[in-house]
């Protein structure tokens, strides 16, 4: 009974929250982990999932998306190759996601460097005279070490690189293999499920940017959004787009999110854990999560994706 009613409450403040107050919100898209990510469905190819993220990206006249890419796939599976210059031909961009997807905070700053500079040569062959320089750490950790921190910080700066931070994520890669679990097993009452929890939290993504921001800074930030290259982010990345454009969210370049004056802010917190640039910015005014946040946070339900479908 207990749960029943702190699961009630939770709900009706979820719905008492303004989703009006994330209104206009400027949003860069960005895509990690090309040229895949997660389990794949049966009988879908790599390239079925880019080519339906391409065409819903055309319907909503988005361009220019920047994917964040791990060379290795391609060592792996060479005919992935192909998902990469469909995505340029797609009038899309690539950058830089290190070339084994490694942790900063497992990995010293000698062996992460020149796995950043690993990924290079394949950037420049896509990419041609086009910015490859836009940098995404992989689980966002930059690090538990101050050194590993700023050396690898200072390479990224000396080389032209851009560090692409994240304000809006809602762990969307979680949802992908409950997805493709739930296939191989026809449970269309979990499919259901796992399609309603998934929007949710991407609105409740968006108010915790928003909330975050108004503490932080007293204005709405222009804003980025992490989502990944993978069977279920793409069967429901259309209604994404036309949920967050109902909020009046205006989709922009990672390049104009990133000429918001706040991103010269160098939070400068060594964690264990990695944490979006708001979060980081919080931590280091020393602030806690407003109590919505914490409570938008606590409703992710990470236990029941891993025991999905199973």
């Amino acid at each position: 009974m207990k749960n029943i009613i702190k699961n009630l409450l939770l709900t009706i403040i979820i719905i008492l929250i303004p989703i009006n107050a994330a209104l206009s919100m400027e949003v860069a898209i960005t895509v990690d982990d090309l040229p895949a990510n997660g389990d794949l469905p049966l009988h879908h190819t790599r390239m079925d999932i880019a080519n339906k993220m391409l065409l819903v990206f055309k319907k909503h006249h988005i361009h220019g998306v920047y994917g964040l890419i791990n060379g290795v796939r391609l060592d792996e599976n060479p005919e992935e190759l192909a998902v990469l210059q469909q995505w340029i031909k797609g009038g899309h961009l690539l950058g830089n996601h290190t070339y084994h997807h490694l942790d900063l905070a497992k990995t010293d700053s000698i062996n992460y460097i020149a796995d950043i500079k690993k990924n290079e040569p394949i950037l420049s062959q896509l990419m041609l005279a086009k910015d490859y320089h836009y940098f995404r750490y992989p689980y966002l950790s930059e690090g538990n070490a101050q050194e590993r921190r700023d050396t690898v910080r200072k390479f990224l700066l000396n080389n032209g690189y851009k560090i692409a931070p994240v304000t809006v994520d809602f762990f969307e890669y979680e949802w992908n293999d409950p997805y493709v679990r739930c296939l191989n097993k026809r449970d269309e009452k979990s499919i259901a499920w796992l399609k309603k929890t998934y929007i949710e939290q991407a609105n409740n993504a968006l108010i915790i940017a928003h909330e975050l921001s108004k503490m932080l800074f007293n204005r709405d930030i222009k804003n980025v959004l992490l989502i990944h290259i993978n069977a279920f982010t793409v069967e429901m990345l259309d209604k994404l787009l036309t949920v967050y454009e109902n909020h009046k969210v205006n989709f922009i370049s990672l390049p104009d999110a990133l000429s918001d004056e706040v991103y010269q802010i160098n939070p400068d917190v060594v964690r264990e854990r990695a944490y979006t640039f708001l979060n980081q910015v919080r931590l280091s005014k020393n602030l806690q999560n407003p109590a919505i946040v914490k409570k938008l946070y606590d409703s992710l339900p990470e236990d029941q994706l891993n025991q999905l479908c199973r």
